[in-house]
């Protein structure tokens, strides 16, 4: 996503926007995520996955075309068309990852989770790259020349033909798959506590300059990512995975105590890029155990998991814009080191509900 990459373009000339101002940005985005989780499970009942990945392609699309309109205007019309478009992000997003995480698990039957894990780093990967490409176009004098070369990549995508996949006749969520979407959400408002204020936090609240606020950023996409190349391809077997599930989830609670506690620009950058390696496998492991656990419905299971994270990420990003005005971003890093214990019980339990699950459907790996 790109607002995350825009925090200080939007705090700038022309823009000026405030800390709540810009956390209400992620509003609609919590919208277009639960309708996304609603609509991909029956459009895929109806018309299969294509159909499902070609809805989010063009629903990104013209969300890049109004980031455009809003890289041209000022005032209200640029701040409506950044609020639509976070509302078509959420939207295609959940769509689109709806139909890509159980696709990459589908190509890889044997290797599940490595295969999820991959398939979000290289979305990581494009995420790290962000903040970078738009600090570029905006020193050349115009960063929404970013946003147009994306409108036209999600346009030459439609012409890819993606390959036939049906679900089953039981596409709908179980309360089941409820433990498995709460820890997605309890990580994503960590992954946007940290996603969202990296640019603000180092900028503002520490006074760094503007490409020490940008590198911030792309250190934690890019910690995130590297991690998951390096550590997707742990065995599937055995309980190698299991092990770094629950790493994963202590070194959030630890990164975000650390860079609480940070002074300096160059510590805070690395702080941020330790926070993405330890967000890297989580959300992809979480996945990947439940699909394993639900295969007979893996668009409703995908759909409601790409929700959570939406919508996690919202509130991780909206929350602290309204809570600044009581506790400092610093302080509240601190409370949030706190989020480790729920999702070191997670870590716990759901490779333990996956066996179960996977037992039950006889697809147990052997």
């Amino acid at each position: 996503m790109l607002v995350p990459s825009l925090g200080k373009i939007l705090a700038a000339a022309p823009y000026h926007y405030g800390a709540a101002t810009y956390g209400s940005l992620y509003l609609p985005e919590i919208g277009g995520a639960i309708l996304g989780a609603l609509v991909a499970a029956r459009l895929q009942r109806r018309a299969g996955s294509p159909a499902v990945l070609r809805s989010g392609l063009i629903v990104n699309g013209f969300a890049m075309a109004l980031l455009v309109l809003a890289s041209l205007t000022q005032g209200r019309l640029a701040y409506a068309a950044i609020l639509t478009e976070t509302l078509g992000l959420g939207l295609g997003f959940g769509l689109t990852l709806a139909t890509l995480n159980p696709y990459a698990a589908l190509l890889f039957p044997r290797t599940p989770a490595t295969a999820i894990t991959a398939l979000n780093a290289l979305i990581g990967a494009a995420t790290a790259l962000a903040p970078l490409a738009l600090h570029a176009c905006a020193a050349r004098g115009y960063w929404g020349s970013l946003p147009l070369v994306l409108l036209t990549g999600f346009a030459l995508l439609l012409f890819v033909a993606p390959p036939p996949h049906r679900a089953g006749a039981d596409e709908r969520v179980h309360r089941g798959m409820l433990p498995y979407a709460l820890a997605v959400l309890l990580y994503a408002i960590a992954e946007g506590s940290f996603s969202s204020w990296a640019q603000v936090y180092v900028g503002r609240a520490r006074h760094g300059d503007v490409f020490a606020a940008t590198l911030a950023l792309s250190a934690f996409w890019a910690g995130m990512t590297i991690a998951r190349l390096l550590l997707g391809f742990a065995p599937e077997r055995g309980g190698a995975q299991r092990v770094l599930f629950g790493l994963s989830a202590l070194g959030i609670g630890a990164s975000f105590a650390a860079l609480a506690l940070m002074s300096g620009a160059d510590a805070r950058v690395a702080g941020y890029a330790v926070a993405g390696a330890a967000c890297s496998i989580f959300y992809p492991y979480v996945m990947a155990f439940g699909l394993r656990a639900w295969p007979r419905q893996s668009v409703a299971l995908a759909g409601l998991l790409v929700a959570a994270l939406m919508i996690g990420e919202g509130i991780g990003s909206l929350a602290p814009g309204g809570l600044q005005s009581v506790i400092t971003l610093p302080r509240l890093y601190l409370l949030l080191a706190l989020l480790a214990l729920p999702l070191g019980y997670f870590a716990w339990t759901l490779p333990r509900r996956a066996d179960a699950g996977a037992a039950a459907t006889g697809t147990l790996l052997s």
